[in-house]
């Protein structure tokens, strides 16, 4: 399953390298893609990771507002 998150508040490499360690830490995710000038993330993961999960864990860090 691919979902695109769309992610606000991001403006640096760390920022990308910070989100992409956030969601490989969620057991179903098999990658994730963020590209900061577009301000997304498209995340591949199984069927069991609700995309409601992924942006609760993105908004986490207290840093992005995530839209699915």
């Amino acid at each position: 399953m691919t979902t695109t998150l769309i992610i606000t508040g991001m403006h640096c490499a760390s920022c990308k390298a910070l989100i992409e360690d956030v969601c490989s830490e969620i057991a179903g995710v098999r990658s994730c893609s963020v590209d900061v000038a577009k301000g997304e993330a498209v995340v591949e993961h199984d069927e069991s990771v609700a995309p409601s999960l992924l942006a609760k864990e993105i908004e986490g860090l207290g840093k992005y507002g995530v839209r699915v």
